[in-house]
């Protein structure tokens, strides 16, 4: 017998032992409250926090379109860089990667590499045909960190680790601010979920209006898991701001569901 099977017979039996013939939503609002309600995390446990778009890293801003070596100032030194597609700066011991467009010396994109970090196996490699596939595959490797992420990442009041639970970084995130619109939400492909939060053109560091976007990569086999996280900012010019119509974020569908949902504030 479900779950769901057991509370609407718990459901059924309340209403005719109080007599009533019909239901009220506040009745069975009341017998369907969620056992566990869930709160907004705590940033405590975080280095890595967003605040709006503001990612910070033990409380000093992480600037996006900054030079790299701001990030180094904050970070300390990388320990290599790739040349491929973009410029990547690597923090393996953190497992953490930057792009840069090539040549730029510029941050753009911060990657958070959870769980598996290597492409292709030596033993896949090693059967594979041809040199110029397996120099291909051992270029995807270098395309990768190190080490994985195994910190959490803060965001706007969730908490987000190398396990995915969407429903409850949403919740979460409605915990902690009812008022925002934007939650995560399947993306393009079923195995990548994304949200954007506006930045405070009030705050430090941008004082622009724009927006940080962060996407989620799932393991395919597994959707519960993280495999790379990415997130940016991009600030609005002048033009794009006189030009846009109002549209909601992608993942606004969900906001609907989720603003009835009972969370503790």
């Amino acid at each position: 017998m479900t779950t769901l099977t057991k509370q609407l017979i718990f459901i059924s039996l309340a209403l005719t032992l109080a007599g009533c013939d019909k239901v009220t939503v506040s009745t069975v609002t009341a017998l369907l409250a969620p056992a566990e309600k869930i709160q907004a995390a705590s940033p405590e446990a975080s280095d890595f926090q967003v605040h709006g778009c503001n990612l910070t890293y033990k409380g000093q801003s992480l600037i996006f379109d900054a030079n790299i070596d701001e990030w180094v100032k904050i970070l300390g030194p990388y320990d290599r860089v790739t040349h491929l597609a973009n410029d990547v700066y690597y923090w393996d011991e953190i497992g953490i990667g930057l792009y840069s467009k090539t040549n730029k010396h510029t941050a753009q994109t911060l990657t958070f590499e959870f769980n598996e970090t290597i492409a292709f196996s030596e033993d896949d490699i090693r059967v594979t045909y041809g040199e110029e596939m397996k120099k291909i595959k051992r270029e995807a490797n270098e395309s990768r960190s190190k080490m994985p992420f195994t910190q959490t990442l803060w965001v706007n009041g969730a908490a987000i680790k190398d396990n995915w639970d969407m429903s409850k970084v949403n919740n979460q995130l409605y915990a902690f601010n009812p008022k925002n619109h934007h939650y995560f939400d399947e993306a393009y492909m079923p195995t990548i979920f994304g949200s954007r939060f506006a930045c405070d053109k009030e705050a430090p560091p941008y004082f622009n209006e724009g927006e940080i976007g962060i996407r989620v990569d799932v393991n395919p086999q597994n959707k519960n898991e993280i495999k790379v996280l990415s997130l940016g900012v991009t600030l609005f010019s002048e033009e794009y701001l006189k030009d846009r119509k109002a549209t909601p974020s992608f993942s606004s569908r969900y906001f609907k569901n989720v603003a009835e949902r009972v969370v503790v504030q």
